[in-house]
């Protein structure tokens, strides 16, 4: 009995301590199973290319309305709508009939006051040696040189007239000022046209310029970090093809803003050798300010935002998971720029964000940074 005793007691302890030790590895397992995987980006400063994105509108670098200098029948009309003209391109023909007449009728006028200085001329030259040897009186010689002066000053007059008679004439045919895109006729042949009127438009587009309207803060910003005196940008239409990009610089900043909106004038310049986009066009705007400058910056998809504002998950040095309030200096659709609440070094969470828990057990896995931006 004392045997078999001995041997129950001793397989029983067996068995017990078998138990024990199943029972240690299952909540091991179970332990093991409860800690979460999740993806972290660990922060360090870091060179992004900072772009802004407004919005904008284009204009014709020129805008020229074609207006007549002197009045008549309208003759001919010298272009096709529609198309480029180029500058001092011939355009319009106005009656010239009369400014031909009224030229002729200035120069013989000339001609006829040259003739009669001659003469006066010739009467002074003649009497001066008379009158200084006091055979003729001096009162004569002063008439006439009144006379020859007289002359001198009205043949001055006919060439100041004579001048603008040959303008009126060069004006009857109206020409393009600048190179660029012509519209219609706005006067059918035959019309009479007065000084000023309008003939047509030309519009230089080839250059466009972009205006758009920054609040303060953000132009700020461009002053402040810009690396190049003219920032470049990109424009895309809205609307239309968003794979189509025109490139061009910043090239005008207003010196105060407008103070019912916070807002300042800012106006690009871009290249529209093709004439792809029209004036007029409603754009998006990528202004490309720096990417020179080191900094911590984080997606917009890994943030989340409560009453304090703007927060992130990090992971913590007891692997558990904890809220950061965020600082920002400034945020796009691409990237936000953090001013204060993380540090290099610090673990961020960038997935499963609302599954999370405070104080959580978690094991990060190191993922590619979720930023993706390229400079110009």
């Amino acid at each position: 009995m004392t045997t078999k005793y001995i041997l129950t007691m001793t397989l029983l302890s067996t068995l017990v301590f078998f138990q024990a030790c199943s029972d240690k590895e299952e909540k091991k397992i179970e332990v093991i199973q409860k800690t979460t995987q999740v993806k972290i980006n660990t922060i360090k400063k870091q060179n992004y290319a900072i772009w802004v994105n407004f919005s904008g509108k284009t204009q014709a670098s020129k805008n020229v309305s074609i207006t007549a200098k002197v009045q008549g029948e309208l003759k001919k009309i010298l272009f096709t709508p529609g198309t480029k003209v180029t500058k001092g391109q011939a355009l319009f023909q106005i009656d010239d009939s009369e400014y031909k007449i009224t030229l002729l009728q200035k120069e013989a006028t000339l001609n006829k006051n040259k003739a009669s200085l001659k003469l006066a001329s010739a009467n002074v030259n003649r009497y001066k040696p008379l009158v200084k040897k006091e055979l003729a009186p001096k009162e004569k010689l002063d008439e006439l040189i009144a006379k020859q002066e007289q002359l001198q000053a009205q043949i001055s007059a006919d060439k100041a007239i004579i001048k603008q008679a040959k303008l009126d004439l060069e004006y009857t045919l109206v020409k393009a000022p600048i190179k660029g895109s012509i519209g219609k006729a706005l006067l059918d042949i035959g019309n009479m046209i007065n000084n000023n009127t309008v003939l047509a438009n030309i519009v230089q587009s080839d250059v466009l310029y972009v205006n758009f309207n920054p609040s303060a803060n953000e132009v700020s910003l461009i002053k402040k970090y810009k690396s190049e005196k003219y920032p470049k940008i990109k424009v895309i239409p809205q609307n239309a093809n968003k794979n189509l990009e025109l490139y061009g610089n910043l090239d005008f900043i207003d010196t105060i803003s407008n103070e019912s909106t916070g807002t300042v004038a800012l106006r690009a310049s871009i290249n529209n050798t093709n004439n792809i986009l029209f004036p007029g066009t409603f754009v998006d705007i990528k202004l490309f300010i720096s990417d020179k400058i080191p900094f911590i910056a984080l997606s917009p998809k890994i943030i989340s935002r409560n009453q304090l504002g703007a927060y992130v998950y990090i992971i913590n040095e007891e692997n558990s998971i904890e809220i950061r309030q965020l600082e920002i200096t400034y945020s796009n659709k691409d990237l936000v720029i953090i001013k204060k609440g993380l540090k290099e070094g610090d673990k961020v969470i960038i997935s499963a964000i609302n599954k999370l828990k405070i104080a959580q057990n978690v094991e990060g896995i190191e993922s590619p940074n979720s930023i993706d931006i390229k400079g110009l």
